[in-house]
């Protein structure tokens, strides 16, 4: 019996939104008050802002996803509101992933640490195929439309680790999370020549460390963006890693770029690609992970999940019955129905 769950919707946005709504009826109500006390037991939440915040961010989504939120509500039977309040949590967590990219003889790896609150809400596979758009493969909580980690049907990887950023959309300006960015991105795009247009063209409300691999042509980088602009960075080793803060963007003297943490764990996991014999990909790539430098474990929040891929090759790994989720969970093979 796997840890995970997969739940498989088809359709057009509205089918879809509906789909996942139906589904949940009964229980979306449950699972998102449950996921804001696990957001407030970790990082005090604030009510009031959340309440005064969320349903104006909310209507600033693109139309498409707008009309699958909206269905989602109908067919759950819960109000928008706090369908809104749930996603808009995102704006409190303060980041701690880790991940990398590595090129091995024969094809690219990579993997994730997605740090969060809430141990136990994260084991739920969502398979898209929306009209006229790629199949998607999203990582995250039941009914989540959204996602941090995801790939598609062309064997495209993205995953993405927060960032903090000094250009901050105005109000009036339209801007979408990363986690709709990485949705969005997805379904659109074959390649990262067209992932970075797509950053081109859409603004972001919180900067991102974006992880890309082309399992088709076993290319790969890593974007640090800030809200409107991004750097892809460049190595001259055979791998590539990343936490939250930037290495190569250039940050306004006064601007504080992440933290201590985030420095260590980046120069623990550089260490350990660099002097590791690379056997057994799975597991030692596993190992890196699940170190215990790099894997976060505080108790209300860490490793919720990670994952382990090879696009090129058609695998993908999910550990998420456990946590932290590196050492305590099995890295499972994705098998879709």
């Amino acid at each position: 019996m796997t840890g995970y769950q997969i739940q498989r919707f088809k359709g057009n946005g509205c089918e879809i939104g509906l789909h996942i709504g139906f589904q949940l009826k009964g229980r979306l109500k449950g699972i998102i008050d449950h996921f804001i006390r696990a957001v407030d037991k970790a990082c005090r939440l604030d009510f009031n802002r959340l309440k005064k915040e969320a349903s104006t961010w909310l209507e600033k989504l693109p139309e498409e996803y707008l009309v699958e939120v909206e269905s989602l509500a109908y067919g759950s039977g819960v109000k928008l509101e706090p369908i809104a309040q749930w996603l808009y949590c995102e704006r409190f967590i303060t980041g701690a992933c880790t991940g990398f990219i590595v090129c091995l003889e024969d094809a690219v790896w990579v993997g994730r640490n997605y740090d969060h609150v809430g141990p136990g809400l994260w084991r739920h596979i969502n398979v898209i195929e929306k009209e006229a758009r790629i199949p998607v493969v999203l990582f995250g909580q039941q009914g989540a439309l959204f996602s941090f980690t995801g790939y598609n049907s062309h064997k495209l990887w993205l995953h993405c680790n927060r960032l903090p950023a000094w250009d901050t959309p105005a109000p009036e300006e339209k801007a979408i999370p990363p986690f709709v960015f990485i949705r969005m991105a997805l379904e659109h795009c074959n390649d990262l020549g067209e992932v970075e247009k797509l950053l081109q063209v859409f603004q972001r409300d919180s900067g991102m460390n974006l992880f890309a691999v082309d399992g088709k042509s076993n290319t790969y980088a890593i974007y640090e963006c800030t809200c409107k602009g991004y750097i892809k960075r460049q190595s001259g080793k055979n791998f590539i890693a990343g936490t939250n803060h930037y290495v190569s963007t250039t940050v306004p003297g006064e601007f504080r770029n992440g933290d201590p943490m985030s420095i260590s764990r980046l120069n623990r996991m550089e260490y350990l690609l660099e002097t590791m014999k690379m056997n057994e990909p799975c597991r030692d790539l596993v190992h890196v992970l699940s170190d215990p430098q790099i894997e976060q474990n505080l108790g209300e929040s860490g490793t919720v999940y990670a994952n382990l891929a090879c696009p090129s090759k058609g695998l993908y790994y999910f550990a998420c019955n456990g946590f932290p989720a590196a050492s305590r969970a099995a890295f499972e093979e994705v098998v879709l129905p």
